[in-house]
């Protein structure tokens, strides 16, 4: 007997279901229930965890949208919690780094901040707001010169606001 080839494999069918997650989600964001989109996305995050082998990519996608639900209710201890305990399967992943790097910022875990963003870094060079985000945690740590290097590095791949070369002048990080 010849198997079907046509029938959807478990990841297929585990990628099906996070996007109807997702979408489920999403509606009940726009429509103002945010808690329970967020619980939503959660428990979609803890059964994609489980589920063996884990499938970074779907984590990743989950895990994306749940940051940035628990971010814009202005929640960036669960962020830090969640990408930290999940790191591991996500290591790769250079946005998520970034977004560990803006919470742990937010909680004034300084150094955190920096080591994260330099991860981002690491895996995609380049990326202005990160340099500018290391450059503010760096100051804050009172790292004048490092924060310096970042903001200059940044400032060299284009305009950067002068609302943050602003506020890292008035940290005192020597900008030319």
């Amino acid at each position: 007997m010849a198997a079907d080839l046509s029938a959807p494999t478990a990841a297929q069918r585990r990628q099906s279901a996070a996007q109807e997650t997702l979408a489920q989600a999403q509606s009940l964001w726009n429509t103002g229930s945010r808690e329970a989109a967020l619980q939503l996305v959660q428990e979609a995050v803890a059964v994609a965890e489980r589920t063996q082998p884990v499938d970074a990519t779907l984590l990743a996608q989950l895990v994306r949208e749940q940051v940035r639900m628990e971010l814009a209710l202005g929640r960036p201890g669960p962020v830090l919690a969640v990408l930290m305990r999940l790191e591991p399967a996500l290591s790769g992943q250079a946005d998520l780094w970034a977004v560990r790097g803006n919470a742990a910022q937010r909680l004034g875990r300084h150094q955190e901040s920096v080591q994260a963003y330099l991860a981002a870094l690491q895996l995609r060079p380049g990326e202005q707001r990160w340099m500018l985000g290391a450059a503010v945690s760096l100051a804050a740590l009172g790292q004048l010169e490092a924060a310096a290097r970042q903001a200059e590095e940044a400032r060299a791949l284009g305009p950067v606001s002068p609302e943050v070369l602003t506020y890292l002048r008035q940290a005192g990080v020597p900008l030319r």
